[in-house]
């Protein structure tokens, strides 16, 4: 054979190689599709069946074939096969990887409506995982929205008696699972509005243009010269200057009222709900500090 001949097979067979190389390197790409969306979820699932290699008896009637899937166990794409009907010991699904499973069976399985019917049975399998876990998830959330219910309750009945504190805090309220940006720059700007209307009350000045750790001082200054304070209470409130602090600090770095840097990582809205708590917490030990004040 001549020189000439070789060379075209060698190029013919560099050219399958690769096809087949292409054809794996496809599977796997879709395997780690499927990682992406759903790993660590433990959800699996499996393709529908495709026969081949049908075996046909002396008048051309099929009596056998060898069947194969797509199978994902939740950590990798494997292929299931079998030779159907088999009167042997080994009559049973068989699972290998797709390295191994060779390329009659990987361009079978890669055929787009078998690679859809196996996303479509894991989407399924994914549904009934939800719906095992919701219940659970709604029985165990009805003593967090209870409690909620009820420290939100308090809040409203403290300021109820001023519509326009009444009005800033439902606002921050309302707001905190819908858009936890706009509750806490909400929610200080309600302490932020309630401190400004004690220090008035409270006879002070220069007080409008003072960010929100200032306020809290110089009102909890006041309060602590009109001997409203002992020296534990005292303690206290210095944890509450802390606390206004950094709710201010929250809204300049995690809400929408200074613009977003790059990087920038939206607040949850559990951190939303611990601001718009702890403001009404501050707020409404102040407004009732200064009434004892205002009374005497």
């Amino acid at each position: 054979m001549s020189n000439d001949g070789f060379a075209e097979l060698a190029a013919r067979s560099a050219k399958v190689k690769n096809e087949n190389l292409q054809l794996l390197q496809g599977l796997k790409v879709f395997e780690q599709k499927i990682l992406d969306l759903v790993g660590g979820l433990r959800v699996s699932g499996n393709s529908e069946t495709v026969a081949f290699d049908e075996i046909l008896d002396l008048e051309g009637e099929p009596i056998g074939h060898t069947a194969c899937y797509l199978a994902f166990n939740s950590k990798e794409l494997m292929i299931g096969w079998r030779d159907v009907p088999r009167p042997s010991d080994d009559d049973y699904w068989r699972l290998c990887s797709l390295e191994k499973a060779g390329t009659d069976m990987q361009r079978r399985l890669s055929d787009q409506n078998v690679l859809n019917s196996l996303v479509a049975d894991i989407g399924k399998n994914l549904e009934r995982e939800f719906e095992k876990t919701t219940s659970v998830v709604q029985s165990l959330s009805q003593f967090l929205t209870i409690e909620k219910a009820e420290i939100d309750s308090d809040f409203d009945g403290l300021f109820s008696s001023n519509s326009m504190l009444l009005d800033s805090w439902l606002k921050a309220r309302n707001t905190v699972l819908t858009d936890p940006e706009q509750s806490i720059t909400l929610s200080c700007s309600h302490i932020e509005t309630v401190l400004k209307g004690c220090l008035k009350t409270l006879g002070a000045t220069e007080y409008e243009t003072l960010p929100i750790e200032k306020l809290i001082r110089k009102t909890l200054g006041i309060l602590k010269a009109e001997n409203t304070l002992d020296s534990v209470t005292a303690e206290m409130i210095q944890g509450a200057i802390t606390i206004s602090k950094s709710i201010g600090e929250t809204r300049n770095f995690k809400s929408s009222s200074h613009g977003k840097n790059e990087g920038y990582i939206p607040p949850s809205t559990d951190l939303a709900q611990l601001a718009n708590h702890l403001a009404g917490v501050v707020s409404v030990y102040v407004m009732k500090q200064t009434a004892i004040v205002q009374a005497r």
